[in-house]
């Protein structure tokens, strides 16, 4: 009984969280394998690890989508099949918190298995290590990449239900920023570090303040809306 109760609960939550984090271990794989046959080829002394770094961001991108899903889902099977608003939102939370979490390890084994590449492979034949992508961040940072989706799913999530095929356009946005902003934020931190971090800082404030409202807008929401 139990183990059939946890299966439901995985089917409810947690289904979308395998997939994501085996694309990303394979989307490593793929890196890996190109830049050991491009050394091959090439002949290069020089190399970087950037693998961990690129499925950081890569994850953050399906976390938003998978999230988005698992909202929508938890939402309308949750509370037809008899839990509360608010049981369901926690629970959806919690999910993400841990999705985010398996994310966080997943990241730092990948991490270290390129580095033990690195090592094994590389180090002996007088190749030399340029650059560590994912250590250019400091942990708290990526952390707060990997969080930052969880958020950002209950907010498109809630924005979608509230406005119907209009809020699809808040969607799209939130796209095109994602994929035209990284040049944009270079260039300011070339230019200005400060001005940076304040625009993050202000972004931040209105992630949070657009959570609140999403999350009120989760526990008012009907059977009958979803």
């Amino acid at each position: 009984m139990k183990k059939e109760t946890l299966r439901r609960q995985w089917l409810l939550y947690g289904s979308g969280l395998d997939w994501q984090l085996g694309a990303v271990a394979v989307f490593w794989l793929l890196i890996e394998g190109v830049t050991a046959v491009a050394l091959a080829i090439t002949g290069e002394k020089t190399t970087v690890i950037l693998s961990a770094m690129i499925c950081l961001i890569l994850l953050a991108f399906v976390s938003v989508f998978t999230g988005l899903q698992r909202v929508n889902r938890v939402l309308t099977l949750g509370i037809a099949l008899g839990g509360t608003r608010r049981q369901q939102v926690l629970r959806c939370v919690a999910w993400h918190l841990g999705g985010a979490l398996a994310s966080a390890v997943l990241l730092f084994g990948l991490n270290g298995l390129s580095h033990l590449i690195y090592r094994l492979a590389y180090a002996p034949r007088g190749i030399v290590l340029d650059m560590d992508g994912l250590a250019l961040l400091p942990t708290v940072e990526w952390l707060l990449i990997l969080l930052a989706p969880v958020l950002l799913s209950i907010c498109v999530a809630a924005t979608v239900n509230t406005l119907g095929p209009k809020g699809y356009w808040v969607v799209w946005v939130l796209w095109m920023l994602i994929c035209f902003s990284p040049k944009y934020l270079i260039e300011l931190y070339e230019k200005s570090p400060a001005a940076l971090w304040t625009l993050m800082a202000v972004l931040t404030v209105v992630l949070l303040g657009w959570t609140v409202w999403a999350v009120r807008r989760l526990l008012h929401w009907t059977v009958r809306e979803l």
